[in-house]
């Protein structure tokens, strides 16, 4: 560490003293160094499947405009969020838009794996560059897990997703069963002269190979090191017990609620202890089956294509599930987005510092569409966002039902239209990470900056 600096920054500061890396934000840093207390993250909620698309976007646009039935439930925080119509990917991937919807790859359909080679998604963009600050790089979870993710790394490979509460809470808190390797030195470093001698004897190629190797050794043991770091001086203080349910079950209809907010919660604890300032979520599957399908007013995946999108007067039943669903989850954001704007950060709250974008990969279910996608952005004023409004792009109009079915219709763009792409590009460059031609964006959402 360079000692000749007289600025404390944060981290800095923790290392030297010898605290627990991940320690909340503490108000003594305030006053001399308010720029470093006030972290930039990032959090990725996608809920696919689609919504009940004659309720969710608003009729005018501007600031004075009139929240739907899906965004009472954030009443309360309606200065703190921006509402976006006439979004979209160029891609239309149906059920596959998991791997879309932070990735804009225009190739990619449901069931595959990977993605287009070198297409990353942009939580991952951001990632390379911000994760290198803290404990973890991102924080990718979501109620199926594995291979059902948002996340893909810069070969195209998904990056898995975490599902199960009490392992994510262990890897938070620190798990157990380590404590041995701080008694003894490192591994590597007991066995440096006979790797040194090893590679004297090996060819280029065998070389590289060891180096490669002895990397990944030396990270593995650097993230063992730092868990037993912050377990041994966790401040116990950050964690409330009373807000989680480890043991939820999101396959079960009468734990979903306990699951989502237990995810919430623990997504909260890790921005909030600094263990990681980029989240991802993968709600649930976009397909027929997976957890958080059966509310008890009905089937979510099969409800929607039941609406067949019709007109709201012919399928008013159906229209009513798909409500109830789109409530139920904008009830689970609140409830998230208030804990961040309950949690003080010097002069500010957590929300400020945390941009959190929340939305489909598809619009109308029963025909997977994915034109004038539902989308909103909350907090990040802290970063430069402008929230507070409704934003709509490319002439997009609230849908009005008619006999033409042309609320169906995909808009033919222009290649100066302005894509979802151009919004993600704006989050990862409020966050400091350069995305100049990032899928298919062409500029930044000026309109969604102070």
């Amino acid at each position: 560490m360079n000692t000749t600096s007289s600025k404390s920054h944060r981290r800095e500061f923790l290392q030297t003293s010898g605290i627990c890396l991940a320690l909340p934000w503490l108000e003594r840093f305030a006053a001399a160094n308010e720029a470093d207390a006030a972290l930039r993250r990032a959090v990725f909620i996608c809920v696919p499947n689609g919504v009940n698309m004659w309720e969710w976007h608003p009729a005018k646009t501007g600031k004075d405009y009139e929240l739907t039935p899906p965004l009472k439930n954030l009443a309360d925080l309606r200065q703190r969020f921006t509402v976006f119509s006439g979004l979209q990917h160029r891609a239309q991937p149906g059920h596959g838009e998991l791997g879309v919807w932070l990735t804009a790859n225009a190739n990619y359909t449901a069931g595959k794996g990977a993605v287009t080679q070198s297409t990353i998604s942009i939580d991952q963009h951001i990632a390379e560059t911000v994760g290198r600050q803290t404990r973890w790089p991102s924080m990718v979870v979501g109620a199926t897990g594995g291979r059902r993710t948002i996340s893909f790394d810069r070969q195209g490979e998904p990056v898995l997703a975490d599902h199960d509460l009490s392992a994510i809470f262990a890897e938070i808190v620190g798990a157990q069963g380590r404590e041995k390797l701080p008694r003894r030195a490192s591994i590597l470093d007991l066995i440096s002269s006979q790797a040194a001698d090893l590679r004297r004897e090996l060819g280029k190629s065998d070389e590289r190979k060891l180096d490669e190797y002895l990397d990944s050794v030396r990270a593995v043991e650097k993230r063992v090191q730092a868990d037993i770091a912050w377990r041994a001086t966790l401040n116990a203080e950050v964690i409330h017990e009373d807000r989680l349910r480890l043991q939820a079950d999101p396959f079960q209809p009468a734990d979903y609620a306990e699951y989502i907010d237990t995810m919430f919660e623990l997504i909260y604890l890790a921005l909030q202890t600094d263990s990681t300032r980029v989240v991802s979520f993968a709600t649930t599957e976009s397909e027929g089956g997976g957890p958080i399908k059966n509310l008890p007013c009905g089937n979510w995946h099969g409800t929607g294509h039941n609406t067949g999108d019709e007109p709201p007067d012919r399928k008013p039943k159906e229209y009513a599930i798909l409500s109830e669903y789109d409530a139920w989850w904008t009830a689970r954001l609140a409830k998230f987005l208030e804990r961040l704007r309950t949690t003080n950060e010097g002069n500010h709250d957590m929300l400020r510092n945390t941009a959190v974008l929340y939305g489909s990969g598809m619009s109308w279910p029963a025909t997977h569409r994915a034109h004038n996608l539902p989308l909103l952005l909350a907090g990040g004023e802290g970063l430069g966002f402008a929230q507070g409004q409704h934003l709509a792009f490319n002439g997009q109009q609230k849908v009005i039902p008619n006999d033409k079915r042309e609320h169906l219709t995909s808009p033919k763009l222009g290649p100066d239209a302005v894509s979802m792409s151009d919004l993600l590009r704006t989050i990862s460059e409020q966050m400091g990470v350069v995305a100049k031609g990032f899928g298919e964006s062409r500029r930044t959402l000026v309109e969604l900056l102070m």
